[in-house]
C-alpha cells in the first residue's frame, strides 16, 4: 500500500511482509527468508508479518515479527469503522507508515468502505505545516496520529478545520494536558489502545466524548474482550489477533504463539471499568517514543559497550534512563561523570548504532552516580536528582 492506493489483495490467500524500506536490503532478505520458512512450517496463508515496533538498527535480522491473517486486518478495521461510523464521504489522511498496523490500518478501514485516503507526508516525513495544508486543502474527515504529532499541532496553535471529525490517536501514552489543549483547539481528538499483536487499536474513546473537553474513557471496541491476570496484566482476547511471532535468533529461526486458550497477555497493567480501559502503565523497560516502541535496558547495553570500547573504566561513569517529554512521551536521557569531551564522543558511536527516536536528547552531568553496594545504579534516587 502506497500513495493513499490500497495495494494489499485482502482475498488472497497469499502471505506478505511489510518491511520499514530504510533498513538494509540485506536484512530485508533476512526476515523474507525468516518469515518464508516459518509460513512453510506452519502453514499459514494469507497472513502479512509486519515488525514490532522496538525494531532496533543495530539488530534489523533479528526484529520480532508479527504473523497478521487479514481476517484479523478486516476484522479490526470493520469495528473501527463502526465505532468512527465511517462511510464512502470520508477522506482520510494517511501520515503513519504502512508497515506499522497503525498505518496499515488506515488503508484497510478506507478499502472496505471505499474511502479516500490523501498521503500528507512531506518527502516521506511528518512536516507539521504540510500536515495542515493538507487537511485544509483535501477537506480530510479523519486522521490517525501518535501523541507526538498532537503535540506539534497544539505547540504551533493550528485550529481544527472544520471538516475533522475525529482523530484517533494512539502509539504513546496521550497525556491529559495535551489532550485538553488539543480539545480546546478544536481537534476531535479520541484517546486509544492497541498494539501490533492486535492490529491496531481494540479499544478508543467515543464520538459522544467530543461533546465535552475532560479526557474521556478508552471504550472497548465490539471485536475484542479483556481481562486481568494474577499479576495485574492485561490480556486480550478479540478477532484481530496475530496468530504467531518469528525472530532470527542466536539459535536459528524461531516462531512460537504465546497465546493461551485464545487469551494474549500484554505487557500493560491495568483494568476494564464499565467497558472501559484505564491503562497504569508497561513493564519497566519498554517505553515508547513519539509513538515508537523501544526497550531501554537494550540501549543500556549498547552505551555500555560503545563507552568500553574508548576506555574500560567509562561504563561504570554512565546511566541511561528515561525520561518524560511534553512531546515525545518519553525520551532518552544521559548522566554522566566523564567531561564534556569525552561525553561527546561516546555520544556520537550511540548515535551511529541506534534510531533516530532512541538517540540521547539530553545530558546531566553529575559528580557521581548513585549506586548499591553491589555497584548497581540506584534508579529512583537517580532521578529524583535529575
Amino acid at each position: 500500500m502506497v500513495s493513499g492506493k490500497n495495494e494489499l489483495d485482502l482475498a488472497s490467500s497469499k502471505n506478505e511482509i511489510l518491511l520499514n524500506p530504510r533498513w538494509p536490503k540485506e536484512d530485508h532478505e533476512k526476515l523474507w527468508s525468516l518469515a518464508t520458512h516459518v509460513q512453510d512450517e506452519r502453514h499459514l496463508q494469507g497472513h502479512v508479518w509486519i515488525a514490532t515496533s522496538g525494531s532496533t538498527a543495530d539488530s534489523v535480522a533479528g526484529t520480532k515479527l508479527v504473523a497478521l491473517s487479514k481476517q484479523a486486518l478486516v476484522n479490526s478495521a470493520k469495528s473501527v469503522n463502526t465505532h468512527l461510523q465511517s462511510t464512502s464521504q470520508d477522506v482520510w489522511t494517511q501520515v503513519l507508515p504502512h508497515f506499522h498496523v497503525g498505518g496499515l490500518g488506515i488503508e484497510v478501514r478506507a478499502f472496505l468502505v471505499n474511502a479516500r485516503v490523501v498521503p500528507a507526508l512531506k518527502e516521506q516525513r511528518w512536516d507539521v505545516h504540510h500536515f495542515y495544508e493538507v487537511l485544509n486543502s483535501e477537506k480530510c474527515t479523519l486522521s490517525a496520529l501518535v501523541p507526538t504529532q498532537v503535540y506539534d499541532l497544539v505547540t504551533h496553535s493550528y485550529k481544527a478545520p472544520s471538516s475533522m471529525r475525529a482523530i484517533v490517536v494512539g502509539g504513546g501514552v496521550f497525556e491529559s494536558e495535551l489532550y485538553k489543549k488539543a480539545r480546546a483547539l478544536g481537534w476531535p481528538v479520541l484517546p486509544s489502545y492497541g498494539m501490533t499483536e492486535t492490529a491496531s487499536q481494540i479499544a478508543t474513546a467515543s464520538l459522544l466524548s467530543l461533546a465535552q473537553s475532560e479526557y474521556p474513557p478508552i471504550g472497548l471496541l465490539s471485536h475484542a474482550q479483556v481481562q486481568k491476570n494474577a499479576e495485574g496484566f492485561l490480556q486480550v482476547q478479540a478477532s484481530s489477533l496475530f496468530t504467531c511471532y518469528a525472530q532470527n535468533t542466536s539459535e536459528g529461526r524461531k516462531s512460537w504463539d504465546p497465546k493461551v486458550n485464545g487469551w494474549f497477555t500484554t505487557e500493560d497493567q491495568g483494568e476494564l471499568i464499565d467497558g472501559a480501559l484505564y491503562i497504569q502503565g508497561r513493564s519497566k523497560d519498554y517505553v515508547k517514543i513519539g509513538g515508537e516502541g523501544t526497550n531501554v535496558a537494550r540501549l543500556r547495553s549498547v552505551m555500555e559497550n560503545v563507552a568500553l570500547q574508548m576506555n574500560a573504566s567509562w561504563p561504570s561513569q554512565l546511566a541511561v534512563l528515561d525520561m518524560p517529554s511534553d512531546r515525545l512521551g518519553r525520551e532518552i536521557h544521559l548522566v554522566s561523570q566523564l567531561s564534556e569531551a569525552d561525553t561527546e564522543k561516546v555520544v556520537q558511536l550511540f548515535s551511529e548504532k541506534v534510531l533516530p527516536f532512541e538517540k540521547v536528547r539530553k545530558i546531566h552531568y553529575v559528580k557521581e552516580i548513585p549506586r548499591s553496594d553491589l555497584g548497581k545504579v540506584l534508579w529512583g534516587e537517580l532521578r529524583k536528582q535529575l
